[in-house]
């Protein structure tokens, strides 16, 4: 491959990375949002442990998205929460402080994207 087509090649990829990167953070808000309604649904013993389950399904999707797209404050906090929701000796206390350090790295970033 020719070093011009290589170069183009490499544009047309920085290119699409950077529209990804924009879908994901035009798609942070309603992720949290997502996320503090379930946190609400911890409040009650009845609900928590499928809030949980769903908690951790979606900070499973981040941590594998997010740093793949340079967001790796992000991929930090959702594994970390991702592993403690997914924890069922783990005290809904701890649960919610991951939890809510994930919403605050992802707030961040929109605070970020907005200026």
């Amino acid at each position: 491959m020719s070093h011009d087509l290589q170069l183009k090649e490499r544009q047309r990829i920085d290119e699409a990375i950077a529209t990804l990167r924009i879908k994901f953070v035009d798609t942070l808000e309603e992720r949290i949002l997502d996320i503090e309604a379930l946190l609400q649904y911890c409040r009650t013993a009845e609900n928590r442990s499928r809030a949980f389950q769903e908690i951790a399904r979606k900070a499973h999707n981040l941590a594998g998205v997010a740093p793949s797209l340079g967001f790796d404050a992000i991929g930090d906090a959702a594994r970390e929460a991702e592993t403690i929701a997914g924890d069922i000796s783990a005290s809904p206390a701890s649960v919610v402080q991951r939890v809510e350090a994930l919403l605050d790295e992802m707030e961040v970033v929109l605070d970020q994207d907005a200026i």
